[in-house]
Order: structure tokens, then sequence, then C-alpha cells
């Protein structure tokens, strides 16, 4: 018995030592205002890994988070997003006020002296203090400036504080030595820079060079730096900063065959197969190495379940195992890759019905047909489309609520791959999507953006809702995880 509580009290220990508590008070928060927190496995948000809780009346809330390593977690509230220091076992509190979020913010805890040192350098909000510039107006290479000089002041802050947690301050040093290409990727995006929808004042190449001198002379394959969330996204982006440094065509075209080690022919083809994670899996590979590589490679699959983005990952995987069979990532690798394995090997359910002739549906009124006497769902998605996989996460909720009901649902599918069937199919098997499923023609989404015209675009995920008379009463249907909204939305057309 003694050794069954000794065993007991182990893993109740180990258990523990997994998670961390977070609590907080936020004063003259509203009635019903909640507060996110979301436990990334490496710098990419996605919702499953989030904690929705609710303030009671005081304006507090705890929670018990599942950090298994030094880390930054993302707290979002009223719009606003905060970086927070975490490490298993320890606590946190966060106190603040509605009414000035920000400007309020105070720390308890055994992580407060790591997180004030955070609010005060400005990596809680992503800022490094003082900025002065307008990131659409200024030009890159003084915002670079600007951010350089403010790495400076904060390595010797961080170099003069009394702080002893060893994970912290070698985190805490790599996300400073590495914000300015993070932080410049960020402001590319934002800025629509390598887009139709430009809105930096300033051209690419401006940006470009900014970006350029803020990788130059920073180790890739830096082990120290693991953890850190800036070198985290600064690696996450170097398979697209190897595109964006190509000043042709030719000069790509030469970069891949260096990369891949064959023809751009061969390796244009297999892309177009493979799909993006194969590019980015084969970039990291010529850019990192040791365990930097392996870190970033089990980022990259971690990524791709997450999201969604299935292709190649099973080969991916394999290879991971191959390069590095001791890998810490191994576990978490294995037991995450199970759902992807055995979709591969799934028996498709007569709930999952796919058209064989769908090429065949030219118009929306051809594929209600046999749907008469029931409100109908439709959605309208691509694999390609982050959105449209996120919505999917949903759809078990939402067939539950109308399990019974004369509700149907169906899904459309626009894909862009160079093998468009086998990409639908092992997107719907992985999901296990049941309902009607249509692989649609380029006649079909023509007939939709012409039909979306007058409400602006046809944008992707987009839903529609058909009543019992085969009518179109909405074009912009609620998505799936708007939840109850939908819900109210469908047994208005079973009155």
């Amino acid at each position: 018995m003694k050794k069954l509580i000794f065993i007991l009290c182990l893993l109740l220990t180990h258990a523990l030592q997994a998670q961390m508590l977070l609590k907080g008070k936020i004063n003259h928060a509203k009635p019903g205002q909640k507060v996110n927190v979301n436990v990334p496995y490496d710098v990419w948000y996605h919702k499953q890994n989030s904690q929705e809780v609710a303030l009671n009346t005081k304006g507090e809330f705890t929670v018990v988070l599942p950090v298994k390593k030094p880390q930054t977690i993302f707290l979002d509230f009223d719009g606003t997003r905060l970086y927070l220091y975490a490490e298993p076992s320890k606590t946190l509190t966060i106190q603040a006020d509605a009414k000035d979020f920000i400007n309020s913010l105070k720390f308890k805890g055994k992580l407060a002296p790591e997180n004030a040192f955070w609010y005060k350098t400005g990596l809680t909000m992503q800022k490094l203090y003082p900025q002065n510039w307008n990131d659409t107006l200024t030009y890159p290479s003084e915002i670079l400036a600007s951010i350089k000089a403010s790495q400076a002041t904060a390595l010797q802050t961080l170099k003069n504080a009394k702080l002893r947690n060893k994970n912290f301050l070698r985190i805490t040093a790599a996300d400073i030595s590495y914000f300015a290409s993070s932080k410049l990727f960020d402001l590319i995006y934002k800025n629509d820079v390598w887009s139709v929808g430009h809105v930096s004042k300033h051209s690419r190449q401006e940006w470009l060079e900014a970006l350029k001198t803020a990788y130059s002379n920073q180790p890739l394959s830096n082990v120290s730096a693991i953890g850190s969330f800036h070198y985290g996204q600064t690696i996450a982006y170097y398979p697209r900063f190897l595109e964006m440094s190509c000043q042709s065509k030719e000069e790509f075209m030469k970069l891949c065959e260096e990369i891949f080690g064959k023809p751009f022919a061969e390796i244009n083809k297999e892309v177009r197969a493979k799909g993006e994670n194969y590019w980015q899996y084969k970039a990291l590979n010529y850019g990192l190495e040791g365990h930097a590589l392996e870190n970033a490679l089990a980022s990259l699959i971690t990524n791709g379940l997450e999201s969604g983005e299935i292709a190649y990952l099973p080969e991916a995987y394999e290879d991971f195992l191959k390069k590095f069979p001791n890998s810490s990532h191994k576990a978490h690798l294995t037991e995450a890759m199970k759902p992807l394995l055995q979709s591969k090997t799934a028996t498709v359910t007569t709930e999952i019905i796919l058209e064989e002739n769908s090429s065949n549906f030219k118009l929306l009124e051809e594929i209600l047909a046999q749907h008469k006497g029931k409100a109908v769902y439709i959605d309208m998605w691509g694999s390609w489309c982050g959105p449209c996989r996120e919505e999917f996460k949903y759809t078990a909720a939402l067939k539950e609520k109308f399990k019974g009901k004369p509700v149907d649902f169906v899904y459309i599918a626009f894909e862009h791959s160079s093998e468009p069937e086998k990409t639908w199919k092992d997107m719907i098997t992985f999901y296990m999507l049941e309902g009607r499923h249509i692989l649609g023609s380029k006649e079909l989404e023509e007939y939709f953006r012409n039909l979306y015209a007058s409400k602006g675009t046809l944008s992707y995920p987009s839903y529609l809702l058909i009543d019992k008379n085969g009518e179109v009463v909405n074009l912009q249907a609620e998505r799936p995880s708007a939840g109850e909204k939908l819900y109210n939305q469908i047994e208005q057309l079973l009155r």
C-alpha cells in the first residue's frame, strides 16, 4: 500500500509540474467579459490550444494551463494581447483596470519578477520602447535602427537585472536579440508588403533590405535560443525569407536547385504535388542543423497538424524519426500524428457522401435537387484555406445539435493543387466530415462568384442557408464556430 501511495504521489507531482496556475483580477470589467489564454506548442496561435475563462462578478479569473516548458503564452482581453512568460509548476497573478488595461498592469506570484521585466522592456506587448515610428510611413531602415537601439538598451537592462532564473535569462536574451527579424516580418504582413493590398508607403526592396540586415549576423542554429518566441518566429519565417531574398525568378530557381539538389522543373512538380510544407521542410534542412533543426522541424509538423496543412506531413514525420530517433519531441509527435496516419487507412463511413460526378454540377439548383423538404447548410471551402480548416473543428458540435432533425450538410470544395481529388479526399477523411461532398468545377466556382457579386466578392470560407423550399435565405450565414448564433439561424428554418 505504501508503495502504491508513493507511486500515486509521484504521478500527481509529475502532473502538477506540467501545469501552471494563472490568476487575475481586472477591475471595472464589463459583466460577462472573458479572457482567452493560449498555450502554443511553439509560436503559432491555434484556437484548440486556448482556454476561455469568464470573469466573475469581482472581475477575477483562475485557469490551470498545460505548460510543459519555459515559454511564451498569449492572453487576450478586450482586443488586446499580452505575451506572458510561463513555466511549469509556477504561478502568476495579473492585476489591471479595464479602463486602462495596459498602463495599469501589475504582476504577483512566482513569475512576477520575470513578467515585470518583460513589461518594463516592452516584450509584454511585443514592443521594445521607445517606439517613435509609424510603421506605414517611416522608412524600414529607420524602424530597424530604432529597434536596434532599443535592443541594445534592453540587453544592458537584462544584464543589470537582479534575476536568477536561468531559463528566463536565456530566453529573454534571445527574445531581445531576435526581436528585429521577428518584428519586421510582423510589420511586413501587417502592411501587406508582398501582396496587392500594399499599405506601406515604402517599397518591397526597402523592406527586404531591412529584413536582410536583421537576419544577417544572427545565428540560425542557436540552441541557447530555443524556447524564445522571437527566435522561434524568426526560424518559422525563414523559408519565406529565402523566397523574398531572391531578386528574380532565375535567382529563385537557382536557390531551389541548390536546396533540393535537382532540376527546377522536377522541384516545381514535386512542390505542387506535395504542398507548401514540402518546401518549408526542405528550406529548414538547408538553413539549420543539429538541435535547432530538430526543434524547427518538430514545430513545422505540429503547426501543420494543428492548422490542417497535412500535405507532406507523413513523409516529414518519417524523415524526422530517421534523423532524430532519440528526439525529446518523439513522444509528442507520435501522439499528434495518430489521427492523420489513421485517416490514411480509415474506411469512409456511410455518413460521408463523396459525389463521384462532381464536375457535372454547374448551378446551385442542381445540387439542391436531392435536398427537397429539408434545410441545407452549405460550407464552401478549400484545403488551402486556413480559416476553412479551422472551422472544421466545430462541426462535430453542429452536427450533434441537429442530429435527427431535417437539416442536411453540404460541403463544396474548390481545389487548386496538382492532385485536387486526392487533396480533397485526404482532408475530408482527416477531419471525418460527415455530410455530402462536392468537388467544385471551375464553372461552379464562377457561378458562385457571380452569385456573391451583389455582396462584394466570394471569400473563403463562405456559408449559405437554404430553406425547405430550396430558396437561398442567407448567403452569409454564421460559421460553425459562432455556436448559438448559427444554431438560431438554422432553427428558424425548421419552424
